[in-house]
Order: C-alpha cells, then structure tokens, then sequence
C-alpha cells in the first residue's frame, strides 16, 4: 500500500515507533497530505515532546483544535482542497472533557474540584495513555475529520488503537498503525 492510498483509505493513521525516527514530521506530511487530497484532516500530537508545531511551520500549539489557514499553505505554494487542523493531547483538559460528557450535571462540579479526582487526571500511572484513546475517539466520533493523524511518543504501548472499540466502533476497524 502506497502512502497515498494509506491516506485515501482509513479514517485514523498512527505514527508510532522509536524515538528520531520522524515519526512527527511522518504524522504533520500524512495530515497534509489528506488536507491537500480532499480530506478534513487534524493532526493529534501525544508526545509530550510537543514539536509537531515547528514541523507544521507553527509558532506554538494549543490543545485546542487550531485550524491551518489556507494563506499557511500558500506561502509554500501548495493549495489544498480539504483542511488542515492540528492539536496536542492536554491531559487534564481531557479528563474534564470526559467529565463533562458523561457526570450528571448535578455531580460535576463536585468530581472536578475533588482532590482525589485532581490527582488522578494529573499524574496517574496510564492516566495519559488513557486520555489519548479518549481524545482519539472524541476525534473520531465527532464528525468533524474524516481523516485523524496520531503522532504518538516513543513507546511501545503509546496507543493501542484496538482500545477505541468500548467507546467508538467507528475507530477500531479504521485505524491504521
């Protein structure tokens, strides 16, 4: 399978592997990529190395989804006909995002402020890994991107796609690793 048939094909492409290796500058190209090709394409960074902005020619990256303006593109003399948004995991942000879905609205400020619950969404063993497959199928779920590009940290168990399929059966079987 080709690159382009790779991107054409899954709704969710992974960039794993060892440390230096490209895996974030793989991630941004795929992301694009997609974007030039057609697709609503986001770019989700969760290493906490955090240099996908530099690899997209950005200043800085928030965890919020931030859109690539077309003028960003054009500069280098590319147009694209789909769109290119990137983001990085914020894992507090997405702990309360889950909050916010799932507790009763009566129960919400109570978790949020809890001291056990603060340190849990901050520091706890796996917490971040978690979060990740959280944010990935938040992603995928919301319609938004037909196409998501995960650049993951140098680990073997960064993010275990099959992991999506409690939460979204959408995102298990288009993953591509």
């Amino acid at each position: 399978m080709t690159l382009g048939e790779l991107v054409a094909r899954h709704q969710i492409v992974i960039s794993a592997g060892s440390g230096g290796v490209g895996k974030t500058t793989v991630a941004a190209s795929l992301a694009l990529w997609g974007a030039l090709e057609g697709r609503r394409a986001v770019v989700l960074t969760i290493d906490p190395a955090r240099r996908l902005a530099s690899s997209l020619g950005l200043e800085s990256l928030g965890s919020g989804e931030r859109d690539i303006p077309a003028e960003h593109f054009g500069a280098q003399g590319l147009t694209p006909k789909g769109t290119l948004a990137a983001m990085m995991l914020d894992q507090k942000g997405a702990w309360d995002a889950l909050v916010e879905r799932h507790a009763p609205p009566e129960a919400r400020d109570r978790i949020l402020t809890n001291r056990f619950y603060q340190h849990l969404s901050q520091s706890f063993a796996g917490s971040y890994e978690y979060m990740a497959i959280e944010q990935l199928c938040a992603l995928a779920e919301s319609g938004r991107y037909d196409l998501i590009v995960v650049d993951t940290p140098p680990t073997r168990h960064a993010l275990d796609c099959g992991s999506c399929a409690p939460t979204s059966r959408r995102a298990g079987p288009r993953c591509a690793p």
